[in-house]
């Protein structure tokens, strides 16, 4: 089996998972080109068994909202997030991306988007491929004060107005919770 329908099954299964557990939700999907270099490191990671990650949206008892900024996003605030590990679900990693990157402890309560990707060398688009799917959750505060608790994280902070400077990987959610629409009805 190649790389690209275990990767393709693999994301399908995890997929299928969610669709059962939260019914309807929003779908979103994009293919990435990227250098020959990068491609082939993104080819071991899949062939270590990466198939994606998660991130998490998480809301205090006021409705503020948790944001951090990375090494990787610069000035740009978005949610904590990260790569599943091992045989992890996406819930447990987009909570043990919030635990690790900011030391606050939160329930995941609800997804609130799923994109898939593909990715594929920029010098060969019609070459081999590489699925992944990324969940973006909502999740509710439990404990802890925010902290950068990673060396990734340059700062963390609850946030009752989005601030200036959103990564767009959260624009839509961001605006999306400022007009009042904080949970996704179903």
């Amino acid at each position: 089996m190649s790389l690209a329908e275990r990767t393709r099954g693999a994301v399908n299964g995890h997929f299928a998972r969610l669709r059962s557990k939260y019914g309807e939700f929003r779908v979103t999907g994009d293919t990435v080109e990227l250098p020959r270099e990068e491609f082939e490191v993104a080819r071991r990671r899949a062939r270590n068994g990466y198939v994606g990650g998660a991130s998490a949206f998480v809301h205090d008892d006021d409705d503020s909202l948790l944001l951090v900024r990375t090494r990787d996003t610069a000035d740009a605030w978005c949610v904590p997030g990260t790569a599943m590990e091992g045989v992890e679900t996406l819930e447990t990693a987009a909570a043990r991306a919030v635990r690790d990157h900011t030391a606050v402890e939160c329930a995941i309560s609800d997804l609130f988007q799923v994109r898939r990707r593909q990715t594929v060398a920029s010098d060969d688009p019609d070459g081999p491929t590489i699925h992944s799917l990324w969940a973006v959750f909502d999740a509710d505060y439990e404990a802890g004060t925010p902290v950068p608790a990673d060396e990734s994280v340059t700062d963390a902070a609850w946030w009752s107005r989005p601030p200036e400077a959103v990564h767009t990987s959260a624009q839509s959610r961001i605006r999306q919770w400022a007009s009042g629409a904080n949970r996704v009805t179903r």
